[in-house]
């Protein structure tokens, strides 16, 4: 039996609704009849009066009709019949609609079938029509119009509460699905919004629809896939996505929210809506808002097709869904009937009302709307109400431009109109600009309105007539001007103190107290009114008044002649004795000084940018004079820098009033010039010129300083200049530097320093004082050129010497003596090109002589024995200073040579003070003539030569032994080979060597020894050979110990090596081996460039005289190519050095032909070799000029160009000027007057271009015309097309440049380099050593091995 009602009053209650009398049929399938229910409207109402809460209707049974049968053939049915109805045909239409979208669920469903059919749960009729084949519905209509894939998750909701002391919890289920429905293209020009077609097709179906886009209910509510129609929800939080006005926030209005539930919610009773105050309910209502949900209890958990969802990724997917559909479906195509202008840089997305996230725009000066086109400068009439911002009144505007979101393959962006309000002013709307291709738009006062007010119809066209007829009216009204109260009508006002300004005023004159300011309108003309005093001439305004003083220097003298803001002040406006709008401005009291300084001061007065007056006040000087002062901020600044012997600069006196302001001389005072400093330097200047000159200045010229006084102010040599009137107490002073002239003359402190002078010796206490023309000591720092022969500097600092702080150049303990016994030296000093000192001297002489008389005669192949000889002075007295001490590196030797092999001339004879003795000196062995050479080893100047006559030599018996009778021989010791004697006979012997008779000096072995003592050599020669081993083994040790040693040494060495490489980068950091200085340049081509003309020069060098470089050019030879100039970066040196090649670089350079490779002078050590010689007269220079006030006078060549006239990538510049000379470098020139770079440097390299890296120089190839390129990484692209690539390391390079502070530690660098070389050296020499002392060691061994088997045979065999 079925149960009618079991669900409340709703089945009742539908039934009376649409009909007086209901009959209610239902067939289960296990029973075989069918149950009636019938509903009586008048029964119901009659029953539930009389029995109150209880209802009862007639019901009955009855068998199954034969119809129904074939209706159902399942077995069930419920049959719903309504009679006496009240409701039209119409009517039934909608209520067969309504019941299909209530219903629509169980009437047809896509989701549970899985062959993708549509199913039918029930089949539902009404008056016999299937609704499932009904086409009307919201329902029905919303699914044919949304387009696109849903997005859907599902939610559970999980309510937990304490009950009756335990923990209880309920959960309930939804699932939100979303259908996108776009804007569609209904006509050409008209789009429509999805969901507008579907309220105007349910408004054709008869559904009385008064909701608009804007009102629409995006959310679709079932609850067990009923609908829930009176849910009051226009939608959820999370469906609110983007700013206000954003592409996305219009987006999501297109979404519709179908949320299905599962019996977890509760219903009303009406079963038409949720519980209000059910906690699931909240929840979904509340679902998306952050501040809301953390007020419910109710656990939130996301999940999809079972897997957990987190709420920020369903929130991201959920926007990026809807920015799909909305590229995808929207056919909104704003567009306009111009060429749009693209906007991309400078957009102010807030001030336009565009999306923040836009990034172009499109302008358009003219669009088509609703079949209407709409221009730029036409005047509207936007209606109020018509969009946000217009509220109150209607507004009148003028279209500026219209403006689209995105790029014009962007679907569905906004459109906006651009509008300048009436109130404003054509300069003041909206400007769009394009300056060097690149386009600006600026909004300004206009304002920005969507372009919906022409499409909703509230935005109208105005024509000419009506416009005007606003501008008139507005006109009137609107305020036009300022104007000035005068002092009449303050004081018709009861305004205290002066309160108007005149046109011009005195210097010192007190500004008024203050200044009143009105606003006239339009329509009032100052000419035809009588009384300005009346309010109805006066605008009374909200608006504050903006005051600005400027002002305005009108001195001549003034380099500065842009106004500058004295003052600003804002006034509201305020009323006065009924009198309102009036601006009161206080002055006096704010600046009381204002008009003490002279000039212009413009009083401007504005509202906004288009109210504005402005009254000018000219403030003249005053006629009484206050003081002198410099001209110009500059000389006041300045210090005066001038040297004795010249003029101070010109000066130039303004004259100033008591207030400070500039006023002209009248007439030239008369003048008194001093120079003063510290108490006791007073110079009274008296050659001066004093002239008036224009702007009434004067000016003070040609004051000559002279003094010799300058001593007393050093070391700073700071004054000051006083000018001072002598008629009136008016001056001025400047301060100045009085510095001493050039070097003029040099005079000895103690001359006596440079006599009695011996080779080797050091000058002491020798000081040069420097003076210049006016006998004061020239300034501290000053470089003094010495000149030396015979000398040289101790020190590093060269020949440039620093003049000190007393005026003096001191020498003492820095000149040596080079040069030997009786030589002439000498000592200058230069200034520019010009000696202006010279002291000569002769070193003191020495003699050598011989104490031993030598016979007249000897026999040949004998000996001489004990020569003394001894060092004497100019006054025959022995000099016992000459003496050899190799501790304390004092080295006196003497030598002896000649062309007999009998004498060695290795040998070196010590000197003990002043005496040396040669022991023996062997006699060559044929007669004649025997001339042999005496001389001091370091100075051969002190030396004798000795002859003697040689006879035949006589023949000696042999003794027994073989040997001639002994004689004493020399032995030298194996360090310093210095001889010494074994015995000291004076006279010469005769004896006769064992080699000259061939004889050999060795035992003989007789018969007469007994084996024994042949047993007994046998084992002392095996013992001896053992020593020598142990001995070899310890020197092995030794050496192993030394290799070591020397290897720590060696990595010391390159650390530091390393360390000061580091030090000097960026200079080394590429190529650190080419990090080097014109000295080590020069070792480099000693060590290794033997038999050459670069040797040749580098020798010459060093033996000229200091300066060497100025010594060489004046006889015509410069210097080597590698050795002219230097570069800035090793990198550079390496591929500048490798483009020029060795030879090039080792090239001799000469001033004319005159000098060549066969000069006997220069070049006297003759080279196998051909060399290189460059004379400058003989090179073609640059004659296209220097660049102006360069100091390393580069030439004037211009970067080279791409076509379009960039410059070219990568150029670092050309080669020819990347040279940098040094100063003396830059004075060498041609007899026609060029230099190193426009003659030499220029014929090397020509126009050779330099670039960074490679493929810079690839790519700018094309565009290089003659001369070739090359890049700091190695690559080199000459002029006849040859291309080199890759890394090489020139051993000959050029220099580096360096600064002052780093040429000491690349001094460091050099001798870090010599001691790893050193080092290297030494460690080969060890290594030598040990292979020799390891072969000596295998010799021994294999020796002492057959002499101890011969020992062990001769010892058996003497037992047997």
């Amino acid at each position: 039996m079925p149960f009618f009602g079991m669900f409340g009053y709703g089945g009742p209650y539908a039934c009376m609704h649409l009909g007086r009398r209901t009959l209610v049929s239902s067939k289960t399938k296990q029973s075989k009849k069918v149950f009636t229910l019938q509903l009586n409207r008048e029964a119901l109402i009659d029953n539930c009066s009389i029995l109150g809460k209880k209802w009862k209707a007639d019901g009955g049974m009855r068998d199954p009709l034969e119809k129904e049968i074939k209706l159902s053939p399942h077995g069930s049915f419920t049959k719903v019949e309504i009679f006496e109805s009240e409701c039209k045909i119409p009517e039934i239409y909608q209520l067969q609609c309504r019941l299909k979208d209530i219903y629509f669920p169980y009437i047809q469903c896509d989701e549970i079938s899985k062959t993708g059919r549509t199913e039918r749960p029930v089949e539902f009729q009404v008056n016999g029509e299937d609704l499932a084949e009904l086409t009307g519905g919201e329902v029905a209509t919303t699914n044919l119009n949304f387009k696109g894939r849903e997005f859907w998750f599902q939610i559970r909701f999980v309510h937990s509460e304490m009950k009756k002391g335990s923990l209880t919890s309920q959960e309930a289920n939804a699932r939100l699905k979303f259908a996108y429905f776009p804007i569609v293209r209904e006509t050409e020009s008209i789009y429509k919004e999805s969901i507008d077609i579907i309220l105007e097709s349910l408004g054709k179906e008869g559904y009385k629809a008064s909701e608009s886009f804007e009102t629409f209910s995006r959310l679709s509510v079932r609850r067990l896939g009923r609908l829930l129609p009176e849910v009051p929800w226009a939608s959820i939080p999370f469906m609110e996505k983007g700013d206000r006005a954003t592409t996305l926030q219009k987006c999501c209005r297109r979404v519709i929210c179908f949320v299905d539930l599962d019996a977890g919610f509760s219903p009303t009773p009406s079963k038409t809506d949720l519980a209000s105050q059910n906690p699931f309910s909240l929840a979904l209502k509340n679902f998306g808002s952050k501040s809301k949900e953390k007020d419910n209890d109710v656990n939130i958990a996301l999940h999809r097709k079972g897997e957990a969802l987190v709420f920020g990724q369903v929130e991201r997917d959920y926007q990026n869904w809807i920015t799909e559909m909305h590229k995808t479906y929207d056919e909104e195509d704003a567009s306009g009937e111009d060429d749009a202008i693209i906007i991309l840089d400078s957009l102010d997305n807030k001030a336009l009302c565009i999306s923040p996230d836009c990034k172009a725009v499109r302008v358009h000066n003219a669009m088509k709307r609703k079949g209407m086109s709409w221009k730029r400068g036409q005047k509207i009439r936007i209606l109020k109400g018509a969009c946000g911002g217009v509220h109150k009144n209607d507004v009148y505007a003028t279209i500026d431009y219209f403006l689209i979101e995105g790029f014009d393959d962007e679907a569905g962006s906004d459109a906006r109109i651009i509008c300048r309000q009436i109130n404003y002013s054509e300069d003041e709307g909206c400007m769009l600009s394009i300056t060097n291709g690149v386009s600006r738009l600026e909004i300004r006062s206009s304002s920005s309105f969507p372009i919906s007010i022409i499409d909703s119809g509230k935005c109208l066209l105005l024509d000419a007539i009506e416009w005007n007829r606003k501008i008139e009216k507005q006109r009137e009204k609107n305020p036009s001007r300022i104007d000035l109260l005068d002092e009449e009508d303050c004081r018709a006002l009861n305004i205290n103190g002066e309160s108007s300004v005149g046109d011009s005023v005195r210097a010192g004159e007190i500004p008024p107290q203050q200044i009143v300011a009105v606003v006239r309108p339009a329509s009032f003309e100052s000419s035809k009114v009588s009384k300005k005093l009346d309010q109805k001439h006066i605008v009374k305004m909200d608006r504050n008044m903006l005051m600005e003083v400027e002002f305005q220097d009108t001195n001549t003298n003034s380099r500065d002649k842009n106004t500058k803001l004295l003052y600003s002040h804002h006034c509201s406006p305020t009323s006065c004795r009924g009198f309102h709008g009036l601006y009161i401005f206080p002055l006096e009291s704010k600046l009381p000084n204002m008009f003490n300084k002279a000039g212009i001061y413009n009083f401007c007065f504005s509202i906004g940018n288009s109210i504005t007056t402005n009254k000018k006040v000219v403030v003249e000087p005053s006629s009484k004079v206050g003081s002198w002062k410099l001209a110009s901020n500059i000389e006041s600044t300045r210090q005066y820098n001038v040297q004795v012997g010249s003029s101070l600069p010109p000066c130039s006196i303004a004259c100033f009033d008591e207030y400070e302001n500039q006023i002209a001389f009248t007439s030239v005072p008369t003048l008194e010039v001093e120079l003063k400093a510290s108490p006791g330097f007073q110079i009274k200047i008296d050659m001066i010129e004093a002239n008036l000159v224009d702007h009434g200045l004067l000016k003070v010229e040609n004051m000559l300083v002279e003094t010799d006084k300058l001593d007393n102010i050093r070391p700073d040599y700071e004054a000051t200049l006083e000018i001072c009137s002598k008629d009136e107490p008016f001056s001025i002073s400047v301060a100045c530097k009085v510095n001493p002239g050039p070097l003029k003359h040099v005079v000895e402190m103690c001359p006596e320093a440079l006599e009695n002078l011996l080779p080797g010796s050091t000058v002491q206490n020798y000081i040069l004082e420097v003076f210049d023309g006016y006998n004061n000591h020239v300034a501290e720092d000053t470089n003094v050129l010495i000149c030396i022969e015979g000398y040289c500097m101790k020190d590093s600092m060269g020949f440039n010497r620093k003049v000190n702080s007393c005026g003096c150049v001191d020498l003492s303990g820095i000149l040596q003596v080079t040069a030997s016994y009786g030589k002439s030296i000498s000592l200058s000093v230069m200034s520019g090109i010009d000696e202006i000192f010279k002291k000569e001297s002769l070193i003191e002489r020495r003699e050598l002589r011989l104490l031993t008389k030598l016979p007249d005669c000897c026999a040949a192949a004998s000996s001489l024995t004990n020569l003394i000889f001894e060092v004497t002075d100019s006054d025959g007295a022995m000099d016992t200073s000459i003496h050899h001490d190799e501790k304390s590196g004092c080295f006196h030797t003497m030598s002896i040579e000649s062309d007999s092999s009998s004498v060695e001339s290795a040998i070196r004879y010590a000197f003990v003070h002043g005496s040396c003795k040669v022991p023996t000196l062997s006699l060559p062995e044929s007669e004649g003539l025997f001339s042999f050479r005496v001389f001091h080893s370091r100075f051969p100047e002190l030396h004798l030569t000795l002859k003697i006559q040689l006879t035949p030599a006589q023949i000696f018996e042999r003794d027994e032994i073989g040997c001639s009778t002994p004689y004493s021989r020399m032995s030298l010791t194996p360090q310093s080979k210095m001889a010494s004697t074994t015995n000291s006979p004076v006279a010469p012997t005769e004896q006769t060597p064992c080699s000259q008779l061939r004889v050999l000096a060795i035992r003989a072995s007789s018969s007469a020894l007994s084996s024994q003592n042949g047993l007994m050599d046998m084992a002392q020669f095996t013992e001896s050979l053992k020593e020598k081993l142990i001995k070899y083994s310890e020197d092995r040790v030794e050496v192993d110990e030394r290799l070591k040693c020397l290897e720590a040494e060696q990595n010391q060495a390159k650390e530091e090596l390393s360390t000061l490489q580091a030090s000097l980068e960026p200079l080394g950091a590429t190529f650190p081996e080419c990090l080097s200085t014109k000295e080590s340049m020069m070792k480099q081509i000693e060590e290794k460039h033997h038999d050459t003309a670069a040797l040749v020069f580098c020798c010459l060098y060093r033996k000229a005289p200091p300066p060497q470089s100025l010594f060489l050019s004046k006889k015509g030879v410069f210097s080597l190519v590698a050795l002219l100039g230097s570069v800035a970066s090793t990198s550079l040196s390496r591929v500048l050095s490798e483009y020029l090649g060795e030879d090039m670089m080792l090239a001799l350079v000469c001033k004319s032909a005159k000098i060549g490779p066969n000069n006997a002078e220069y070049l006297r050590l003759q080279s196998n070799h051909r060399f290189h010689v460059l004379c400058l007269d003989a090179i073609r220079p640059w004659k296209d000029g220097l660049l102006e006030n360069d100091p390393q006078k580069k030439l004037a060549m211009d970067d080279p160009k791409l076509p379009d006239g960039d410059p070219i990538p990568g150029f670092k510049g050309y080669a020819v000027n990347m040279i940098d000379l040094a100063t003396e470098e830059l004075t060498i020139q041609t007899y026609s007057g060029y230099g190193l770079r426009e003659t030499l440097f220029y014929n090397l390299f020509g126009n050779l271009q330099v670039y960074e890296t490679q493929k810079q120089v690839e790519a700018a190839l094309p565009h290089i015309n003659g001369g070739g390129a090359v890049s700091l990484d190695g690559f080199i692209a000459k002029e006849n097309g040859f291309l080199y690539s890759g890394c090489s390391k020139p051993e000959i390079h050029f220099p580096v440049t360096v600064k002052e502070d780093e040429e000491e530690k690349l001094r460091k660098l050099e001798s870090a380099r010599d001691k790893v070389r050193m080092a290297a050296k030494k460690i080969e020499e060890a290594k030598c050593s040990l292979r020799k002392l390891e072969k000596k060691m295998k010799k021994t061994n294999e020796k002492y091995h057959n002499a101890t088997n011969s020992l062990e045979l001769v010892q058996s065999l003497s037992l047997d």
